[in-house]
């Protein structure tokens, strides 16, 4: 009972068909990680969800496949207690994938800290301290479900150690990680990460909990294709979820990005018709309210307006210009520069982007100022 393999993988989706892409795998002992393991892997197939995790099919063309890993994956859990953050989905993408190649293993019953926090792992990583800064990727992930292992973990008798009756563990497989093409790839992760970062789980158990934590994962890129969404609701079907429950977490989720999208007092007209985009692929109605104007560009500009910039500015060929400069500028037109946000102080804010996640930008929309853009700005100031 003190010997566990935790888990994560990336996947190019949760169907039957999908594959897994890349697996992290964590060995720990009581409270020590005694070692770590990752590969990408080549699932022999298109990946069309890159921009959740950032791995293209060029990342894995000399990634090996499941079968060249598939004995070394069995003998680091073999004898383990199974570990991960959704251990249902993990477990099973493992479990597909060891069929496809009639490798005889038994899972045993294992642990998910999924099930134990409520959180998601992002949410989870901030509750007990847990630095993961590479979300998505499986070996990092993974090794931030291990410190949370530690802090969660309560005996149960129900738990038992995976037995892999069919490997050879003299085999050494080829491994790729997904350092070794860092450089080679662009990452579309997770459009929208301020709204995306922020959506909760808490409060939900069971098959729900692990339903909606799919969901977050599919909808990161606020797209849900046709295989997306028939993937879902064969997973929903295989968690014994009823047509009633579905639509109870399809509620849950979408009501909980527009939550999350107004915590900073700002909906942005792209982040409303995105979210209208996911409210409507899960047939779930919303109203979207936005505590301060969507769009601030028709702010007149007084003499005497107190203007806070942030960020950095740039003309419209992307040119970088100096704050002393736009600063000048300002005071030119009659406007008085400051150097802070307060609500007493601060009538204005320029910000590189009005989505921009800056202090001075939460701030700002704490207090009901307005925010606009450098280009807003410059195209008052210089028309």
């Amino acid at each position: 009972m003190d010997k566990f393999a935790v888990i994560d993988t990336e996947t190019t989706g949760f169907g039957k068909t999908d594959r897994i892409i890349e697996i992290g795998i964590i060995l720990v002992d009581g409270n020590e990680i005694v070692q770590e393991w990752e590969t990408l892997v080549n699932p022999e197939r298109d990946i069309s969800n890159s921009n959740i995790h950032g791995i293209n099919s060029n990342a894995v063309s000399l990634a090996p496949t499941f079968e060249e890993i598939a004995d070394e994956v069995s003998t680091f859990l073999d004898s383990r207690i199974l570990v991960a953050h959704n251990l249902p989905f993990d477990q099973r993408m493992l479990q597909m994938e060891m069929d496809r190649l009639q490798k005889s293993i038994d899972f045993g019953f294992g642990f998910c800290t999924l099930k134990a926090t409520g959180m998601k792992l992002d949410a989870a990583c901030e509750h007990f301290g847990v630095i993961n800064s590479n979300a998505h990727r499986a070996l990092t992930d993974a090794r931030a479900t291990a410190l949370i292992l530690n802090k969660v973990f309560e005996k149960n008798s129900k738990l038992s150690p995976v037995i892999s009756k069919d490997t050879n563990s003299k085999k050494i497989s080829r491994i790729i990680s997904r350092a070794a093409i860092d450089s080679n790839f662009q990452s579309g992760q997770q459009n929208l990460r301020r709204i995306a970062r922020n959506i909760e789980v808490e409060g939900l158990t069971g098959e729900m909990l692990s339903y909606v934590d799919a969901l977050t994962s599919v909808l990161s890129d606020f797209e849900l294709t046709k295989d997306e969404s028939k993937n879902l609701k064969n997973w929903a079907n295989e968690l014994g979820l009823s047509e009633k429950q579905i639509a109870a977490a399809n509620s849950y989720f979408v009501n909980n990005v527009v939550e999350a999208a107004q915590r900073d007092n700002y909906i942005s007209e792209l982040e409303s018709k995105l979210i209208a985009k996911v409210a409507d692929s899960l047939n779930v109605e919303i109203s979207i309210e936005s505590k301060v104007p969507v769009d601030a560009s028709d702010y007149i500009l007084r003499k005497g307006t107190r203007v806070c910039f942030t960020g950095n500015a740039a003309d419209s060929d992307g040119n970088p210009i100096l704050r002393e400069e736009i600063e000048q500028w300002a005071i030119q037109y009659e406007l008085i520069p400051v150097n802070s946000v307060t609500k007493k102080s601060c009538d204005l804010l320029v910000a590189a982007d009005k989505s921009s996640m800056s202090g001075k930008t939460k701030k700002a929309r704490d207090f009901g100022i307005n925010v606009i853009s450098v280009s807003e700005f410059l195209e008052f100031i210089l028309k």
